[in-house]
């Protein structure tokens, strides 16, 4: 007969889970304060004749980041809490977002990449559908509002 879990074990249970999520969560670059704006409006959409058959799952990671000089590229904190990453079965992707970004002279990467993950041999493969990369010099001033507007379609 198995023996219940007791109250201490479901709350180390609990606790591990809610370090686990926050340890998943992604991490935003403090803008500072007032900063300035960066609005994109996204469509990203998988050219049909792509898909290995009508109705693949296509996966879509984005976003803009800071480039800094030998690091890594934080991602600008939107003024609405969403998913950048690995976004499942949707296409097109439209998005209108509104980044929170540092004032002064900066230079950031708007990325947009949309895949497929394919089955290979013995293991599953992530096949590149749309890929886009734009390095965008700005020159913010505090409470600033800059536009992005894409629309982009992957090419046979």
């Amino acid at each position: 007969m198995k023996r219940p879990l007791s109250r201490k074990s479901g709350l180390y249970a609990l606790a591990c889970l809610c370090v686990f999520m926050v340890a998943c969560a992604p991490v935003y670059l403090d803008p500072g304060p007032n900063p300035a704006r960066i609005e994109v409006e996204l469509t990203a959409k998988a050219d049909p004749a792509l898909l290995q058959y009508p109705g693949e799952w296509v996966y879509w990671d984005w976003g803009v980041n800071l480039i800094v000089p030998k690091g890594p590229l934080p991602l600008l904190q939107p003024t609405e809490p969403q998913s950048f990453k690995v976004i499942p079965n949707v296409n097109p992707l439209v998005r209108k977002v509104t980044f929170l970004a540092p004032t002064g002279k900066r230079s950031y990467l708007f990325q947009v990449s949309g895949y497929a993950l394919r089955t290979r041999g013995m293991g599953t493969a992530a096949v590149s559908l749309l890929n886009y990369e734009h390095q965008l010099d700005l020159d913010l001033k505090p409470g600033q509002v800059y536009r992005i507007k894409r629309n982009l379609t992957s090419a046979r």
